[in-house]
Parts: structure tokens; C-alpha cells; sequence
């Protein structure tokens, strides 16, 4: 039996059904392929650099950004290195320097896709600097309920490696960096003091006529006290420990970190900052404590001379400073020294004493302006004058007028590392 032919009323019918289908907005025919766009940080960097990538500049017509997906090829050389993901930013690690070619393809909801490339210079990873060592980037709680301005407790999240001192900067040391900052002029010098030169700076930076400063200068040239060049450098100003980072950083070619004018790190934090500083507050604690949050650098276990340089350990009334690394190594796992007792280190940071409860990242200090009102800065360690078990203590947290040098206080050297 036939079937009966469809009545002639029926075709317009079935004839729009078809027509309004070809007009979906999505169809090949109207759709408009997206366009491909990311940004990458940073623009150059080493083997140790974790660059990241971000496709989210990307757009389409049609499609909102949310629902494209991406892919990505680090080399540029044909093979894609992720599948297709509506993650629009990835990260990546590259083994070999050179300068790369990342690619980046956009494929919108009706399959059409968009490709775009961006060069970036890969370098071979830098030397640590000499006498330094690398402290990987982690997290701690900064503060350990007893320490001396150290009761508050919070944890701190530190972003970036970073390398610090092996050693208190010594005489030596310092003596031949002055030396060549007086030279190229950065630096006036008198018999009794020695003041900054440069960004219209004439701040104080090394109290040559204090009894205790072991380097003198006679209108020339500097020179150290017999015997005394591995000891660390004391009657240092803050102002003259961070002059000593920028000096360290312009005779190697590097950019300085600090602006003289304001004595602000140049680029507004100093864990982005170029060339060498202070370190942080943050810093100096996580590296003295690394990685266990262990009371003293050494331990738990009570201050004693076979650990550090503090009051009574040596002979005399004032006996003072011992040379640098005459202590074991504390903490040994990083293999630094004299993070407590010898004299108070300086930090990069303003003072205040308690800084509170709440989590931080990349914590810079107070500011200026801040709690701790910009008069004083951060010291670290304690020194051979102090035997107080809360002063010696990873956490203690001491101030003094950045102005001024003190017969107990030096300073180490940090850099951030990416």
C-alpha cells in the first residue's frame, strides 16, 4: 500500500523549518574566528624563572572569553605542550636559554581557532653571589609567642628565593667598598666620619672616630686595624649598610637598589628590587629559623659561648666582636653564620615592635608614615654585649635610629634571586 504524498499545505512549512536553522548565529558561515592574545611576566629571565603566561586578552564575537579554550607551544616548534583547556593562564619553566618562541592558539565554541607567537630572552641561571647562599622561598609564622617583640604570631608567605650572607659583612670588606666608592665619588670622608654623596645624599654612614670602629681614613685612603679585617663591620649607619648594597651592586654592573633621595627601594618592593640590599624583617627571620621554626638558629637548645658570641663568652670588660664564622654554622642546613650574638644586624624594613595576627605576603614593614611612625629601623640577632635567651631568639625584634652607627651593630647582604 502507498503512503499518501505529503499535502501541498505542509511543504512552506517544512521548507521554514530548514530555513531557520541556517540562520543559527553559531553556523561556519556567520561565526568569526577569536582573536589571540596573552601577556607574559616577566618579559626575561633565567632557567630558574618561572614565567606566566595569561590568555585572557584574548576575545571573540561571539563567544565570551570564559568559554574559548587554549593551548600553548613553549618552543614555537610544532608540537603543543598543554591540551585544549578553558584555563586561560599557565605557567612555565624553561631547561635551556635562548630566546623562545611561545605560541598560543584559540580555538571559540564553533571550532574556529586563532593563533599568535611572542618572543621572551632566556638566560643560563646566575652565579650566587660570592659568599651568599639561597634560601628557597616558603612559608612560616612569623613571631613565637616569647621572643622579644616577637609575641604576635601570623604566618608569612614569602614569593621569591632570594640569596643572603653567608657572613656579617667584615672590615675588609667594607673598607674596600668605601674605598671605591670614595674614588668614583659617591662618598665624601673626613678622619672622623664618612657621608653619602650620591642622589644629593650627604646622610652619615661610617662613625670612624668611635673607639670601636676598627677602619680609619687619612685623607686618602682607607685601612683597617691590624688583625682585625675578618671582623664585622660595626659604627655603620642603616643608611651606611645600604649604601654599602648599592655600591656592591654598581661595581658588579648591576642596578642599585635604592634611591638615595628618599632612601626608598627603587621600584617600590624590595623583593622585586635590582642588585643587592638588606634583607627584609621577614626575610632575616625565615632564613635564622629555616626551615623548621626552630627557637634560636642553632636549635632549641639555651644560648652558651659554644654557640654564639654574646655577653660573658669573651674575656674584658667590653671585649667586643669576634671574627666572622668563629661559630658553628646556624642553621646548618643553610650554612649561615652568627645569625645570633656578634653584633645586631640591620634590616631593610621600618620598626614597630608587634606586627599583628593576620597573614601576610612579601611583608615590607610598617612604612613611614606607619605604626612604627618612621623613626627607627629593624635589627636582627642580638650581639656580643647581649646574653638574654629572648634577645638571641629567631623571632626577637630590635630597633635603632638608622642615622646613627652602634659599637654592636653590622649588617649582611641579601638579592632577590627571581
Amino acid at each position: 500500500m502507498l503512503l499518501p504524498s505529503p499535502s501541498r499545505s505542509l511543504l512552506p512549512l517544512v521548507a521554514c523549518l530548514f530555513l531557520s536553522c541556517g540562520d543559527d548565529a553559531t553556523s561556519p558561515e556567520s561565526n568569526t574566528a577569536p582573536t589571540a592574545s596573552f601577556t607574559v611576566a616577566p618579559t626575561s629571565g633565567t632557567t630558574d624563572t618561572t614565567f606566566q603566561f595569561d590568555a585572557s586578552t584574548s576575545s571573540d564575537e561571539q563567544d565570551s572569553v570564559a568559554t574559548l579554550q587554549v593551548r600553548w607551544d613553549w618552543e614555537d616548534d610544532g608540537t603543543w605542550d598543554t591540551q585544549w583547556s578553558t584555563t586561560l593562564t599557565a605557567s612555565h619553566i624553561f631547561s635551556t636559554p635562548g630566546t623562545k618562541s611561545i605560541k598560543l592558539e584559540v580555538r571559540d565554541t564553533g571550532g574556529l581557532t586563532h593563533a599568535t607567537t611572542r618572543t621572551l630572552t632566556v638566560t643560563g641561571p646566575g652565579p650566587t653571589p660570592a659568599g651568599t647562599v639561597l634560601v628557597a622561598a616558603g612559608t612560616f609564622t612569623m613571631g613565637d609567642g616569647s621572643a622579644y617583640c616577637g609575641t604576635e604570631e601570623h604566618e608569612v608567605v614569602l614569593t621569591h628565593n632570594f640569596y643572603l650572607g653567608q657572613y656579617e659583612i667584615t672590615n675588609q670588606e667594607y673598607r674596600d667598598a668605601v674605598q671605591w666608592a670614595y674614588d668614583c665619588g659617591y662618598v665624601t670622608a673626613t678622619s672622623s666620619t664618612v657621608d653619602d654623596a650620591l642622589d644629593g645624599s650627604d646622610v652619615p654612614l661610617l662613625n670612624l672616630a668611635s673607639e670601636y670602629c676598627q677602619i680609619s681614613f687619612d685623607g686618602e685612603a682607607f685601612a683597617v686595624d691590624a688583625g682585625k679585617e675578618n671582623y664585622p663591620v660595626v659604627e655603620v649607619s642603616w643608611y651606611g649598610a645600604a649604601a654599602y648594597c648599592d655600591w656592591l651592586s654598581l661595581s658588579s654592573g648591576l642596578e642599585r637598589a635604592y634611591n638615595h633621595s628618599t632612601w626608598q627601594i627603587n621600584g617600590g618592593s624590595p623583593y622585586t628590587a635590582g642588585g643587592y640590599r638588606l634583607p627584609t624583617d621577614a626575610e632575616w627571620e625565615y632564613a635564622a629559623q629555616y626551615d623548621d621554626e626552630r627557637i634560636y638558629p642553632w636549635g632549641n637548645e639555651e644560648p652558651d659561648c659554644s654557640r654564639a658570641n654574646c655577653s660573658g663568652c669573651l674575656e674584658g670588660d667590653y671585649p667586643g666582636t669576634s671574627p666572622v664564622g668563629s661559630y658553628p654554622s646556624a642553621p646548618a642546613q643553610l650554612g649561615l653564620y652568627d645569625m645570633a650574638g656578634n653584633v645586631w644586624e640591620w634590616c631593610n624594613d621600618w620598626w614597630t615592635c608587634e606586627l599583628g595576627t593576620s597573614p601576610q605576603t612579601d611583608p615590607t614593614g610598617p612604612g613611614p608614615t606607619g605604626p612604627g611612625s618612621g623613626s627607627c629601623r629593624v635589627l636582627h640577632g642580638g650581639s656580643w654585649g647581649g646574653h638574654a635567651a629572648p634577645i638571641l631568639r629567631c623571632s626577637a625584634r630590635s630597633y635603632y635610629d638608622p642615622v646613627e652607627g652602634y659599637f654592636g651593630g653590622g649588617f649582611r647582604i641579601a638579592r632577590t634571586a627571581d
